[in-house]
């Protein structure tokens, strides 16, 4: 089913349209609310319409009462489960379910994941990327989210767009193997891409001739092996002597080479495209990063698969670490209020053992709640180095306190919050401190060990 516009509408159905869209601009959120759903439900793929909706479905939310938040999440979790039982017999009556779960909370997981998936399995992928995109206003650090929401940009064949979703999960999560072959694949899909030819019914009608056409048509292709990308390469560059002022070209070519494996010359383009853009695209400066990160982490597999001393790999590591620095505090120079960054400034100058200059920013990013409890964990090695183990045990009680579920950072508090109170003498406390993490996951660390050897010191 696809996706229609407004001036599709016909009848009734459009007299309620263009009364929503009036309401809507009087702000009459509640009349807009009445009047969309039953014609979203006749019109599943009216996007122009649940837009509409959603802006006042979460104009509403903002003055719902304490009482209200509690209930909706109660009765969300029922509502997609009907959902998703309707939509097998009418798409239209499953996703107006949805609707009456997003007035409840209009930025529900449950319900924004659920409306992702049923518009990408129905072929509406402009829903999908809605949704998800609504659901990243609110969570924006939900990997899983951005993936359906990366999954959504390339079946709306929006690479660029997809590339940098995979981009910002690499930035969250770097070891998820699965973004990172998103984004390869999606920067190959946006190396072959040009000027929007898709759009057009007919587009080989604009071309010159069946040379530039079959040329189209390679470009079309994810690349797949080395000819077509040498190929695609040569048949680029040749481009870009024509048009040497071309940042797209630029980031295709760096792209392409990063494809085939050359790091360099990927590195060298990527920063010829930032300069000519006198470095104020955000994009490609991550893309110099982790391009510079990339050839690093290279270079020490190569070091130690050659058996090299450990000095010459920790000097790469070191080489690493600086370069990271360098990142961070030019970011924190850039955007100052973005407290993301003021995290990473801090875990990097703590890498560095700059631990007093890290606390500043780290102080900053308490206020981020995505990374609060890691901001604590890493004052509290700040205050740890420098022998302030009241301060230190203090940040490590208080982020294990705050955290509920027993995962990494919890346990990373708590076994630092032991080595501190056994620092201190006081060996009962940090007994029962990695006793906690002993009943859950013996294997942690060497948590195995300090419990048992102060089990047999009893005997």
């Amino acid at each position: 089913m696809p996706e229609i516009t407004s001036a599709q509408l016909t009848g009734s159905h459009l007299d309620t349209f263009r009364k929503a869209k009036d309401a809507m601009a009087r702000q009459n959120h509640d009349y807009v609310v009445m009047l969309m759903p039953p014609v979203l439900e006749a019109h599943p793929g009216l996007l122009e319409g649940r837009k509409i909706l959603r802006a006042s479905q979460i104009a509403k939310a903002k003055s719902a009462s304490k009482m209200d938040k509690n209930m909706a999440a109660v009765r969300i979790a029922p509502a997609v489960i009907q959902a998703k039982s309707a939509v097998g017999k009418s798409l239209g009556a499953g996703l107006a379910k949805l609707e009456e779960a997003l007035t409840l909370d209009p930025h529900s997981p449950q319900a924004n994941s659920a409306l992702g998936e049923i518009a990408l399995e129905n072929d509406l992928p402009g829903t999908a990327v809605f949704a998800f995109e609504t659901l990243r206003a609110a969570k924006p650090q939900d990997t899983q989210n951005l993936h359906g929401l990366a999954k959504a940009l390339i079946a709306c064949k929006q690479m660029a767009k997809a590339r940098d979703v995979y981009q910002a999960i690499m930035d969250i999560a770097p070891t998820d193997g699965a973004a990172l072959k998103g984004m390869k694949d999606a920067s190959a899909l946006v190396a072959t891409q040009s000027g929007g030819w898709e759009k057009s019914e007919d587009f080989r009608d604009s071309l010159k001739n069946k040379d530039e056409s079959a040329a189209l048509e390679s470009a079309s292709k994810v690349v797949k092996s080395a000819d077509a990308v040498a190929e695609q390469l040569a048949r680029l560059h040749a481009q870009f002597e024509q048009e040497p002022q071309n940042v797209t070209l630029a980031r295709q070519i760096a792209e392409l080479c990063e494809t085939q494996g050359s790091l360099d010359h990927a590195l060298q383009w990527f920063q010829f495209a930032h300069e000519m853009t006198q470095k104020t695209d955000p994009v490609l400066e991550k893309s110099v990063f982790r391009l510079q990160c990339a050839q690093l982490d290279l270079e020490y597999e190569q070091a130690k698969a050659a058996g090299s001393d450990d000095s010459i790999c920790e000097e790469i590591l070191a080489r690493k670490k600086s370069v990271i620095l360098e990142g961070a505090r030019e970011r924190v120079k850039r955007y100052p209020n973005d407290l993301q960054y003021r995290f990473d400034l801090g875990e990097a100058l703590i890498d560095n053992g700059f631990y007093k200059e890290a606390v500043p920013e780290l102080q900053q990013a308490l206020r981020q709640p995505s990374v609060r409890h890691k901001s604590l964990n890493l004052l509290g090695l700040s205050y740890q180095r420098r022998k302030m183990l009241d301060l230190a045990a203090k940040q490590y009680a208080l982020a294990a306190s705050e955290i509920v579920g027993m995962d990494i950072v919890k346990k990373d508090a708590i076994y630092s919050l032991g080595v501190i109170l056994e620092e201190m003498g006081k060996k009962a406390e940090a007994l029962d401190e990695f006793k906690k993490i002993y009943e859950v996951d013996s294997q942690f660390r060497d948590i195995a060990e300090r419990v048992e050897a102060a089990y047999q010191q009893t005997e």
